[in-house]
This record gives C-alpha cells, structure tokens and sequence, in this order.
C-alpha cells in the first residue's frame, strides 16, 4: 500500500502485538513507534513558507556510544531440543504464507504481488484472469523488498529494498522478464520514502528522504536510469512527499512536527518553490495527500483538528475547498489510504478504525458514496487502481484466513479473491472466537480490547495480553501466526487497546502525550486485571507480551505491577529513554519531543518513566528479542535490560537475530523466536502449584 500514513502506523507497529514475516507496507520513515506497526514547526504566519520553512528542529544529541554488547543466550541439550519440537509445531502456521501489494501491469494481463511464502518478502507475478495460475518469483533476492510500482512504459519495476532490515531503503529498478535489478540510488546511505514517477515525465523519479540520524527531511529528484540524486526542496523538519502530479510539475508534501500538527504544501518541482495548501488555521493531522488525475485537485485526508474523520478536495493551486467527504461509521476512524483512479472518476478510501479496517469508494468530484464494499471483519487496505480504473486491488486478512490479495469491481462494489492458492498448513490452524469489548478504565474511560480464544477449551486457560506499539498504533481483528500458534498451545490471547491508540479519535490518541503517561500505565493494569478475572483465564498464569513500545509496556508493567504478571516477553522495547533519545533515528527522536518529552527540559520525568531505573523491582522471568540492525530501538536497550536481570539472577533469555532490524521478516527468525518464547513460558509459567495471586 502507498499511503504514507499506512506506512507510519504500520512500520511504527512492526511486529508490536503479534510479529509475522510480511511485507512493510511502504518504506517510510516511521513516526515512532518508538516503535509499524508503524510513521514540523509552528503554523507558518506567511501562506508561502520559504524551502526551509519554520523554526529549526532541536539539535539531536550526539549519539552515545551503545553499552558493551551482551551475549544472547545460545540453547544446547534437552532445551535446544524442546524448541526443535516447538518449531515443527510452529512451521505449519508460518508456511500459510501472506501476499501483499497487489497491483495490475499497465496493460491488466498480470498481476503484481508481494509474497514471503519462500521465508521472506519478494516480487511475484502472475495471470491476472486466473486466480489459481502458479505465481513466479520475479527475481531472486537475499533482502525484503517492498513498494513495487510500474513504470509508464509498463516494461520494469522499481521497488525498495534494504540491507538487514536497516531501513536505509535503496530504489531499484527490475525488468518484467526478470532480468537482473539494477540500483538507481547510491552514495550516502539514506532513510528513503516511497519513490513516484510521473507518467506524463518519466525521465526523473522523486522521493523524500533524510540520513537515519537526522529529523531533516529533503525531497530529491534522480534520473530515471540511475545516477546523483540532486535536492529540491529542504525541510528542517520532519516531512513526506505523498504524491507527484502526472505532469511532474508539482509535489504535494506534509510536514510533520508531530502527529497532531501537520501541514500540506504543493512543492514546484522545477524551482522547489513550495506554497502552503492546508490548514489555513489551527492544528489538523494529515493523514495523506493525493493528486486528481489532472493535477488541479489535492485529496486531504485529515481529522480538520477534530474527531471526525475528513476527505477535502482542494484546489491544488489556492487551496480552496471544493468538495468534502465526513465518515460518520466509525466517525472517529482515520482515513489512513486514498487511491484516485486515472479513468472513470472513483476514489478509494482505507480506513483504520481502531480494532479493525474498512473500506469506502467515492465518486472523485462530489465525493459522494459510489459503491458499497463489504469486507469481513479484519484488517487490510486498499492497494491501487487499474489502469482503466474499473478494478481496485485490496489486502485483507481475518483471524482464520491469512493476508491475501483481492480485487474490486468498482462499478458494483462485488469483491473477489485475486488470488485462490492453497495452504494445506491450515489444517494446524486452531477454531478461533474473536471477539471485541471494552474494560473500563480508573476514571471512566472505555478501553476496546480484542479478544481470541481457542473454540475448543477446557479449564482455565494462561493468558497473554499483547500491548501494540507505536505508542500510537493499534491492535486490530487479524490474522497473526503468533495469535494462531498460542491458541494450539492452550493459550488465550487479548489484545487492549489503551489510550494513545489510534483509531479511537484525536482525544483518545493524544490521551498519553507527556504527564498523561501516567493516565496510560493506569490502562494497562486495568486491562491485565480484567483479563486475569474472565471465566476462561487463570489467573496465576498472565503474560505480559510486546514490541517496541508495546515492549516498554511490557517493561512498565513488569516494574510497576509486578503481583500481576507470571512472566513477560519483551520485543526490542524501550529501557531508558535518556538512552534511547540519544540513539534512536533523528526522526523518532524529534516526533518523541512531543509524545513524551524532551530529554534536556523533562529530563527528571522521563527518568522517572524509564524502566531500567525500577529493574530491581522485576521479578517475573523475561524473554527478551532483539535485531541487531534495528535504527529505531538499538539493540543496546535490549541488552540494558538483559544485563541488568542477569546481574540480579532474575530468569531471562535473549535471543538475537543478526540479520533483522525493527523486524522479524525472515521466516526461520519468526519461527525460533515463537518456538523459543514458548518454551521459556513452558518453563516458567506452568500451573502453580498453589495460588498465591490476587
């Protein structure tokens, strides 16, 4: 999917609640998800802000050299076999692969897809008129790739591609013979977003970018055969380029000092002169921006500084308002995709509305509803138009059916499987009961928790209660072979959203942001208390589980609700913000000034909050991950945590992948991470033998 706001919840939330090899959505720098998963200054007084506009981002720190690597636990005799057993039973789930990214050639014959079903994501074509013809791997590739597009002459390919999931993305450019790619960026590495090349200018590709280090944020322009990439336009602050007009004039690019305050400009890409479209006034998220077919219209979606979720049409030379769809069911969802058709006038709308997705199509002038589409219960997106705009291509999943890709008449709203592959390791699968409610919070507020739970059960179950990342992602309906393997292993799973979760409104989301951190910690006692008192739970055995910030809440509720936990798995999660402020992306780093707070000015309360400062109080066994690549929580705060439990003799187990980043793409990553977080909960959160918890 393109939406850049799609790429910064979902990369925020990587592998947060339930990680699973999959494609990433697009390579864009992430807000934090601190963790995505998972994704600018002050309101400009002038209406035509200058290139560099509004006040200069802090400097970032100098980076802190990390604390001496610590050794991850290496497994031998009757432990390394247990998880060989474990594994085999994992496998299964993990081959019913996903695909992702579906798209049509430029002359509708195949379709384009993203597949892991080889152990990692890759570019795989197809016949676009038979659902059940056998995919062919377009290449052979050592590394994930992602954000595939056509290109105008509808001959080759660019996608994206990283070195062990460092998220120094790099653009490529492949043959749809499957000749050998070819690397169209080089020299520094950067933090690339996602490429556009215009149709009616194909010569030069455009992207925004930024060295992993810095918030800065610079939009560049490259020939399309490759070569210097040369700047257009420079940002001191976070931002995106979100789309190019088809005559490769004009940019439109959201500056983004914050999730709450964002900032639509058209950018000339001839001059780099940059006009300010939206907000005339006030703060609004922008959640993506998109240009009409003929360039004259810009497509907003944004929260207009409210709760309800908006679709403007502006005129993309003033900024005038000329038409607005309001999404009233769920009103507090975020439109987190637009797709606009090249032919036939329609617009597509992803919405994330909090614990699950939906979809709308809309007619492209009045933004009035075009058609009804009708998507189970789950979680997915829109991908992209044909070329004749009368099919739109879709990713979706449900508890039971993995992430696969689908296609939209866009006429009468029929959907239909794009792809009919079988996945005779579904049989492993386990009848799942998912289910959504809400738990109360201490003052009040309503806390949506998803809930799965194997249909054949007996007694009472072990618990994991799975926070997200982000902070502000969500856990939605889905598929996950994480949630599918625990549940065959006789384990509930419970998913809360609490607040600062998106999807649940503005007030929601920004219901975290600095001292009401706090307010937030409340959350996640209240939701594991509740998990803990359901008829089928047991209470003496609740396991705290998460990734990146779902991993310092894991962490948090280890040091400061001890009694409430059997055990905890803990995914690349935060230990000392002083530490990671300083070691983290510039941009996570420069968006956190907000969610949390800044590291010189708020130095005594984010101390305060930090996990490492209260290790002493952590007596629940810990398995603990970490990928060595990862930009966004160095491996250096997982070996904090380590080392700190290893000196106290608290039971922890680490396991390090080399190759992986804020990630588990690779398949047998996935598979001895499941295998080995089951077998130390095997150990240390069997049956007590007596009940000593309240």
């Amino acid at each position: 999917m393109r939406p850049f706001l799609f790429a910064l919840v979902t990369l925020l939330a990587a592998c947060a609640s339930s990680p699973q090899p999959q494609p990433e959505p697009a390579p864009t720098a992430t807000a934090p998800d601190a963790t995505s998963t998972a994704g600018a200054p002050a309101m400009p007084s002038s209406p035509e802000p200058a290139a560099a506009s509004g006040p200069a981002a802090p400097a970032a720190p100098e980076p802190t050299a990390p604390a001496a690597k610590v050794a991850p636990d290496v497994l031998a005799g009757e432990e390394a076999a247990r998880v060989s057993e474990l594994a085999a039973r994992v496998t299964p789930l993990v081959d019913a692969f996903i695909n992702a990214e579906p798209q049509f050639t430029r002359d509708g014959q195949r379709t384009l897809f993203i597949s892991n079903r080889d152990g990692l994501p890759q570019l795989y074509v197809a016949d676009a008129k038979r659902p059940d013809s056998p995919a062919k791997r377009l290449f052979a590739w050592s590394e994930r790739v992602s954000q595939a597009m056509t290109t105008p002459d509808g001959k080759s390919l660019l996608f994206m591609s990283d070195k062990g999931a460092d998220e120094n993305w790099s653009i490529w450019k492949v043959g749809l013979d499957g000749s050998a790619p070819v690397e169209l960026t080089s020299g520094e590495k950067l933090n690339r977003d996602n490429v556009f090349v215009p149709d009616l200018a194909p010569d030069t590709l455009y992207f925004s970018a930024r060295p992993m280090s810095a918030a800065q944020t610079s939009v560049y322009a490259v020939p399309a055969s490759g070569g210097e990439a040369r700047a257009i336009h420079r940002d001191e602050t976070p931002g995106f380029l979100t789309d190019v007009s088809r005559d490769g004039k004009s940019g439109l690019y959201v500056r983004y000092p914050s999730r709450s305050e964002n900032f639509l400009v058209r950018i000339d890409l001839a001059n780099g002169a940059v006009k300010q479209l939206y907000p005339r006034e006030g703060k609004v998220s922008i959640f993506e921006a998109r240009f009409s077919p003929d360039g004259k219209t810009a497509y907003v979606a944004t929260d207009g500084g409210g709760e309800q979720a908006w679709l403007l049409a502006l005129d993309a030379e003033t900024g005038d308002e000329k038409a607005r769809y309001v999404e009233k069911a769920p009103a507090t969802a975020l439109i987190q995709g637009v797709e606009v058709a090249k032919r036939g006038g329609a617009v597509g709308l992803s919405l994330d509305a909090g614990n699950r997705s939906e979809v709308r199509l809309l007619d492209g002038v009045t933004l009035r509803p075009r058609a009804r589409v009708s998507m189970p219960l789950g979680q997915g997106g829109l991908d992209r138009f044909s070329e004749d705009g009368r099919r739109l291509t879709a990713t979706w999943s449900t508890p039971t059916s993995p992430t696969d890709v689908w296609v939209i008449d866009t006429k009468t709203g029929k959907v239909s499987p794009l792809r009919r592959e079988p996945r005779p390791s579904l049989r492993e699968v386990p009848a799942i009961e998912a289910s959504i409610t809400s738990v109360p919070a201490h003052d009040g507020l309503q806390l949506p928790v998803n809930v799965f739970l194997p249909k054949k059960r007996a007694g009472k179950l072990p618990v994991i209660v799975s926070y997200h990342g982000g902070p502000s992602g969500n856990s939605k309906i889905k598929w996950s072979p994480s949630i599918a393997f625990f549940l065959s292993q006789g384990y509930a799973w419970v998913e809360p959203n609490v607040r600062g979760s998106s999807g649940f409104g503005r007030a929601f989301e920004e219901g975290d942001n600095g001292p009401a951190r706090l307010a937030a910690f409340k959350d996640i006692e209240a939701t594991g208390r509740w998990a803990a008192s359901q008829p089928w739970a047991d209470p003496d055995r609740v396991i705290i589980y998460g990734g990146s910030y779902g991993g310092y809440t894991v962490l948090i509720g280890l040091t400061r609700m001890p009694d409430l936990w059997r055990a905890g798995v803990n995914l690349f999660g935060v230990a000392d913000l002083k530490t990671f402020m300083a070691t983290t992306s510039g941009f996570i780093r420069e968006i956190f000034l907000v969610e949390f707070g800044d590291p010189d000015k708020d130095a005594a309360f984010l101390a305060s909050i930090s996990p490492l400062k209260d290790a002493d109080r952590i007596v629940d066994p810990l398995f603990v991950y970490a990928g060595a690549n990862d930009p966004r929580v160095p491996r250096s705060e997982s070996d904090l945590i380590v080392d700190a439990l290893r000196a106290r003799k608290v039971p922890v187990e680490y396991m390090v992948a080399e190759n992986e980043g804020h990630s588990l793409a690779r398949k047998e990553n996935l598979i001895e991470f499941l295998a080995r977080a089951a077998r130390f909960l095997d150990v240390h959160a069997a049956p007590a033998q007596t009940s000593t918890r309240k």
